[in-house]
C-alpha cells in the first residue's frame, strides 16, 4: 500500500508547490510511482506538471468531488500521474454544502487508487478551509513548508494547530504524522537564521536539512513545465531538494 503525503502552509508564496513537485519528481527518479493531487484552485501544481492550461483538462479534482465517477488520473511522464485542478475548485464549500461527510470526500476518492502508487502527494491551498481539512484526513504524513520569516512561520503554526485537531480526534485521522518541515528560498541574514533556529527548537525532530536556497532556475523550471533534475541538475537548490526527498522517503519507508 502506498503512502499519502500532504504539503501545506496557511501562507502562500513559501515554495510549497515547488517543494511538493520537486520531492515527487525525485521520488519518481528513484523508481517510485507517484500520483500528484492538486487541491489548490490556483492550479500552480497542475501548470508546473502539465502543458495544458488548467481549464483545458477534461476532468479535474472538482469534478471528482461532485461525482466520484469523474475521478480521472492523467499520466504526465514515467512514474508520474496527476489529478489536476482549476479555478472552479474555489467554489468547493458552496458546491458541497449539502453533502454529508464532505470532510471525507478526498479520503474516499484516494482509497480506491492508493495501492497503485508508492506515494500520493497532495498540494494543499494556502488556507485552513475544508479542502485542507480533507487533505489532512486523507493523509498518512504532513510536510510543512515555510520560508524563514515571521508571516510564513505563523502560517505554519496555523497548519500545525489544524493537524493537532485532526490527529486528536479518533474519528478523523489519529494516525497522521508530522514527518517533515522544509525551509525554502533561503537567503542568509540575521532574521532568517533566527526563524530557522526557532523552527529547530520547536519542531526539531520534524525539521529536515538541507535548507533550500533561493534559486531563479527552480522557478523557471516550473514555468517551462520542466523537471528540475533535467533543467538544472547541478543547481544547489536542485541537489537540496533531492536530498530532502531521500530523507523524507527514509522517514516514510524506514525499511528501505
Amino acid at each position: 500500500m502506498g503512502y499519502t503525503v500532504c504539503f501545506a502552509n496557511n501562507k502562500g508564496g513559501v515554495g510549497k508547490t515547488t517543494t511538493a513537485v520537486s520531492v515527487g519528481q525525485a521520488w519518481a527518479k528513484m523508481g517510485k510511482k507517484v500520483l500528484f493531487v492538486d487541491l489548490d484552485s490556483q492550479a500552480n501544481l497542475t501548470s508546473m506538471l502539465s502543458t495544458l492550461e488548467p481549464d483545458q483538462h477534461e476532468f479535474t479534482i472538482r469534478d471528482a468531488f461532485l461525482d466520484k465517477d469523474n475521478f480521472h488520473i492523467e499520466n504526465i511522464e514515467q512514474n508520474i500521474d496527476l489529478v489536476p485542478s482549476e479555478l472552479s475548485l474555489s467554489n468547493f464549500d458552496r458546491d458541497t454544502a449539502a453533502v454529508t461527510g464532505r470532510e471525507y470526500l478526498l479520503a474516499d476518492l484516494l482509497r480506491g487508487v492508493k495501492d497503485k502508487y508508492d506515494f500520493i502527494i497532495i498540494d494543499c491551498p494556502p488556507a485552513l478551509g475544508l479542502i485542507t481539512y480533507n487533505a489532512l484526513i486523507a493523509s498518512d504524513h504532513l510536510v510543512m513548508v515555510s520560508t524563514a520569516d515571521g508571516l510564513s512561520y505563523s502560517g505554519m503554526v496555523m497548519i500545525a494547530n489544524l493537524y493537532s485537531d485532526v490527529r486528536s480526534n479518533a474519528r478523523l485521522n489519529k494516525d497522521i504524522k508530522l514527518t517533515g518541515v522544509v525551509i525554502t528560498r533561503y537567503e542568509k541574514n540575521r532574521l532568517s537564521d533566527m526563524y530557522i533556529q526557532k523552527v529547530k527548537d520547536e519542531l526539531g525532530q520534524a525539521f529536515i536539512e538541507p535548507i533550500v536556497p533561493k534559486a531563479t532556475k527552480i522557478t523557471q523550471a516550473g514555468s517551462f513545465h520542466q523537471n528540475i533534475y533535467d533543467y538544472d541538475p547541478e543547481g544547489k537548490a536542485t541537489k537540496a531538494y533531492f536530498e530532502i526527498a531521500q530523507k523524507l522517503a527514509l522517514r516514510i519507508l524506514p525499511d528501505e
